[in-house]
Order: structure tokens, then C-alpha cells, then sequence
């Protein structure tokens, strides 16, 4: 039975709906997706939920407008969530279990299973998700499978990805005001992920960095599990407000500037024209203004830089840096910024390319694929673990209907 779902992104510059269809061979087709400005939010979490409220009621009528035009009557009622911000944690854990006979059997499986799963967090934190990596057994580590082997205690160990409840709680009022049933929250960096990397690069080692507009989060892969994460508090936006800043223009320009000329690495601009013309709109007494091109790839280049020096750093820390054999995969709306790619190799020494969504269809008509990494990741995780549970069953609620 082909299931049907929706997914929900509540960025700082944008609001994304999209709606997501299994098909046969484990593959997703998105059929319908929509984004409008977002309102209310900055560094990714809601400060006004009226405003975010309206994003997403406005979103919902665009998705509904263009099913309309299509010939399709599709009402959504509920959606998986992509989270993010700097208030997403997370922390090692490991669950152990005594071996009866001497050999690990089912028991000793599911006994070390639930222990790992057992974690407690404060009241305050919401769990987004359990990564599963390797087991040990008394003294030898990293073992894939220990089912059959000979020792006396089993340990698993995971990784605990936890958030703010009542940002999630912010979330889920301001889209049931919409009239939007939140089904559950997901961690968008390692949906970004899940959506752009094959299997033999978790396998060899690879670096997701999702650039979004209010912050940037990062996932390391290795031996084919997640081994470290986070989110960093700096995006596009702050881009924009550097330039903005440095040049005294407002916002919209700034932003206008970024995506038609900046760049994170200085070499391009030798190829360019030296000076870039600064659209003022109606303000017609100032249109000759124009600012240096190498002073504008400055600028960048310094946030820029910063950002993946950070990453750099907390990957050196935790020994990680020499493992990514298959390089960094750049994902989010961020990763448009033209040079991104060169200053994400010259700053973590390793290869870098942009992750387009693999294994799923209806995203070919977009001019940057890799800003919807997130929103298909979220319906690759919904179509893959509710697969018996399609929404036109009617067993969640209000879910879709045609």
C-alpha cells in the first residue's frame, strides 16, 4: 500500500511544506511542495507564534492552491517536523547486559537493546532520536555484530539526540493553531543527511554541514553509524547582516547582494568585475552607488571561515578530522553561496561537493536541490518506518483526504 505523508520545516528565512509518496524499490516521490518567507522566527526557534502561525497557514493555502491547479482536492492534517538550533544536544550512552551461556544470544540482544534506550533525560528535553553504533564485548570494541560471539558482558553503544521541549512545544501550538497536527519531531541535520549520502560514504567517513539561515548544524559519519553532531548558532542570515552592516545597506539588499555576487573565497573576484552596483529601489538619487567586490568577498570570507574553522576544531577534538575519507557534503540553503565548496576544502583539508537529494524523485525542476536535503529527509524517514500506516487510513486524526 503506497503511503502518504507530509513533512513541516520551520526555518528562519522560509516555512517548507512538502508532501511525500513511497514508491516501489524504497524510493520517495515529493508531489507537491511549497515555502513562503517565514515570520517570527530567528536563529531557529519561534519567538512570535502568531507570525509563525500565519507562515504556516500560508504555506498550507500555497500547497492547497497548487493541488487545486493540478485537479487535486488534498487537505493536509498533520506533518513531521524538522527541528534544529542550537538547543539540540547530543550525548553518548551505552546500555550493558549480562551473557547467559557464555555466548550472545536474543536475550543478551534485546536485553542490551532496551538498556540503551533507557536513558533518562530532564524534564526539560525531548528526545529526537537514538543512533545505534557498536557493540563491545568485555574488552574488544567495535564490533558490528556480536550475536554467536563468547563473553560475559555486552555493552551497545549510542548516541542520544535530545532537544528543548518547549521549543518543540513553541512548534507544535504554533501549527495547531494552523490546524496542523505535528506527528513527530526529527532531528533535520541527520534527515539532511539520510537524504544526500550512500551508504559507502557513512561507511568510509563523511561530514554533512547543512547551512541554514539561522544556523548550522553538522553530522559525522563513520564505520556507517553517526558518530558525533551539532548545530551551530551562525547561518546565512548572519552573512547577510555582516554585508549589511559593512556596507550600510538594508537587509533585502544585503540579501540580494549575497545571492548575486558575493563569494566565500577571494580568488573569484580577480575574474569579476571590481565593483558591484548596489540596488536602492525607488531611493533613484543613490543609484550609482557601488561597493568593491573584494571588499564584499572579505567580508564573507571571514564569517564563512569562522563557521567551518569551529566545525574543524570540534572534529579535531574528538579525533575525527583524519576519518572522513569520503569527504564533506555541503546541504541547506547556504551552500548556494557561490565558492562555498573551495573554502570548505582549503578549511577541513578534504574534498567537498554539494549532496543533492538521492533516491528521491520530483525535485528535478529546482534550480538548487540541496535546500529541500532537509524537508526529503523527513519523508524518507516517514515513508521508511510507517510504511503500514498511510494517511489515507484515517487512524491519526484528520490526515489527508482527496
Amino acid at each position: 500500500m503506497t503511503s502518504i505523508h507530509a513533512a513541516l520545516e520551520i526555518g528562519t528565512t522560509r516555512t517548507v511544506l512538502a508532501i511525500g509518496e513511497s514508491e516501489p524499490g524504497g524510493r520517495l516521490k515529493v508531489t507537491c511542495h511549497a515555502e513562503i518567507p517565514s515570520s517570527g522566527i530567528r536563529k531557529s526557534q519561534i519567538l512570535d507564534i502568531p507570525q509563525a502561525t500565519q507562515s504556516i497557514r500560508s504555506v498550507i493555502r500555497e500547497i492547497e492552491r497548487k493541488q487545486d491547479a493540478e485537479g487535486a482536492k488534498v487537505t493536509i492534517g498533520n506533518a513531521f517536523l524538522a527541528v534544529t538550533g542550537q538547543h539540540v544536544k547530543a550525548d553518548p550512552y551505552f546500555g550493558s547486559a549480562q551473557v547467559e551461556g557464555a555466548r550472545v544470544g536474543d536475550d543478551a540482544m534485546n536485553e542490551v537493546l532496551r538498556a540503551a534506550h533507557s536513558m533518562t533525560l530532564p524534564k526539560d528535553r525531548e528526545l529526537l532520536d537514538v543512533i545505534e553504533q557498536d557493540y563491545a564485548l568485555d574488552n574488544l570494541a567495535g564490533i558490528p555484530d556480536p550475536k554467536g560471539m563468547a563473553g560475559r558482558v555486552l555493552r551497545l553503544n549510542t548516541l542520544q539526540i535530545h532537544a528543548e521541549r518547549n521549543r518543540i512545544q513553541n512548534a507544535r501550538t504554533a501549527a495547531d493553531a494552523a490546524h496542523l497536527e505535528i506527528r513527530e519531531p526529527l532531528f533535520a541535520v541527520t534527515c539532511a543527511a539520510d537524504a544526500v549520502l550512500e551508504d559507502y560514504e557513512k561507511k568510509n567517513g563523511v561530514l554533512v554541514i547543512d547551512l541554514g539561515g539561522g544556523s548550522t548544524g553538522h553530522a559525522a559519519y563513520t564505520d556507517g553509524y553517526l558518530v558525533s553532531t551539532g548545530v551551530i548558532g551562525v547561518g546565512g542570515d548572519h552573512v547577510t547582516n555582516d554585508i549589511a552592516h559593512a556596507f550600510q545597506t538594508t537587509n533585502a539588499q544585503a540579501e540580494g547582494i549575497k545571492i548575486r555576487e558575493a563569494s566565500a573565497v577571494l580568488s573569484i573576484a580577480d575574474n569579476l568585475q571590481p565593483r558591484i552596483k548596489v540596488e536602492l529601489g525607488e531611493n533613484t538619487l543613490l543609484d550609482n552607488r557601488t561597493i568593491s567586490r573584494r571588499a564584499l568577498d572579505t567580508v564573507v570570507n571571514a564569517r564563512m571561515m569562522e563557521l567551518f574553522t569551529v566545525i574543524r576544531e570540534t572534529l579535531e577534538d574528538q579525533d575525527l578530522l583524519h576519518r572522513l575519507h569520503a569527504g564533506i557534503v555541503l546541504t541547506g540553503g547556504g551552500a548556494r553561496l557561490r565558492g562555498v565548496e573551495a573554502l570548505a576544502e582549503q578549511t577541513l583539508g578534504m574534498p567537498a561537493r554539494i549532496g543533492r537529494p538521492i533516491h528521491v524523485d520530483g525535485l528535478e525542476d529546482e534550480e538548487f536541490p540541496a535546500a529541500y536535503a532537509t524537508i526529503a529527509g523527513v519523508l524518507l524517514y516517514a515513508s521508511r518506518n510507517y510504511e503500514d500506516h498511510s494517511i489515507l487510513d484515517g487512524l491519526f486524526g484528520r490526515l489527508f483526504s482527496r
